[in-house]
């Protein structure tokens, strides 16, 4: 009896080794996986002369669960019917003649998903050639729990870098873990004389104090640059004067930062909100969290929240901008 309790002991002792060092092992090489471009073979050359304006949108997926508020991720449906609503995100963003889509909370190989790469589904139905994926959570273990999700931008015009932007973390020890809400720095060639940078972003929910502290990183980047940007995602914050309005102890607030340091643009403009700019929930939506904000280099010609979309519990966000030459 005492030689198999030993066995016992020995095979749950080996079994716990293996676990940490698969786990330890994906922590190690996160960066490896941190960003990662997808392009075309071979690659599209861009168009001779960039174009007058740009069609983007943002939307927050998810994670393919569906639009009930509260929902864990683990319910929508099982991998055919998660797989059908992302087939049905990509075809209709395809019918909608855009030329950037930043997506959050998009799963590349987690296990509530089934291991499914959705930003590739996505992708593939929508028609776009080139995909950025950044991991904002890359954890678990390798055979079961794997966490591995994060923001995707894709692009029709070519993407001649992009590399992670690391934001202050909500707690240290959850970063090393797990991972945090960080964000994509793209630069984007959309004509052979014309980049522009494109800040695709997933910021923290738990805190406006967390979240103007990653403003100040996005205009740090800014005013590093002459580059045109474009800052869109799923920001979680809303402004004063909006329903559910968030500020720090100091009356701080991320898009007012945004808007009043970095000179970003927004839309509903202040104070002309109605119910109809609301993006979240889907069903009742009563809060703006998600955001296009352009900076001094464009201008708005179209902002829509897009109330026809019926797959996530956010609302996606579309808006045309002209280039001012």
């Amino acid at each position: 009896m005492r030689s198999m309790w030993i066995k016992v002991f020995a095979l749950t002792l080996a079994t716990l080794i293996l676990l940490a060092a698969n786990f330890l092992f994906i922590r190690l090489t996160q960066d490896r996986r941190a960003v990662q471009i997808e392009a075309p073979n071979p690659e599209l050359l861009p168009p001779a002369r960039s174009p007058d304006s740009l069609r983007l949108l943002t939307y927050n997926i998810a994670h393919g669960r569906g639009p009930r508020l509260g929902a864990a991720n683990t319910e929508g449906g099982d991998a055919e019917e998660k797989r059908m609503r992302l087939e049905s995100i990509g075809r209709r963003i395809g019918e909608l003649g855009l030329d950037l889509v930043a997506l959050q909370e998009v799963d590349f190989n987690t296990w509530w998903s089934h291991g499914m790469d959705q930003a590739e589904i996505i992708a593939k139905e929508a028609g776009f050639p080139y995909i950025v994926r950044q991991r904002n959570f890359d954890t678990g273990f390798s055979l079961f729990r794997r966490y591995d999700f994060g923001n995707v931008l894709l692009s029709r015009f070519p993407i001649v870098e992009a590399q992670k932007i690391e934001f202050p973390p909500m707690k240290d020890w959850e970063n090393l873990l797990a991972g945090n809400h960080d964000g994509i720095l793209a630069r984007v060639r959309i004509g052979e004389d014309q980049d522009i940078l494109v800040v695709a972003a997933h910021l923290e929910v738990r805190s406006e104090d967390i979240r103007v502290q990653a403003t100040g990183e996005i205009i740090r980047i800014q005013r590093g640059s002459s580059l045109p940007m474009i800052l869109l995602g799923d920001l979680n914050s809303t402004p004063p004067g909006f329903p559910d309005s968030r500020t720090t102890l100091s009356g701080q607030n991320a898009i007012e930062v945004l808007e009043s340091f970095g000179g970003f643009q927004r839309r509903p403009a202040r104070g002309q909100a109605t119910w109809q700019d609301f993006t979240f929930p889907t069903e009742a939506p009563r809060r703006i969290i998600d955001w296009i904000m352009p900076d001094p280099n464009w201008t708005f010609m179209q902002y829509e929240v897009r109330r026809d979309f019926t797959e996530s519990d956010h609302l996606p966000v579309m808006a045309t901008l002209r280039f001012r030459r």
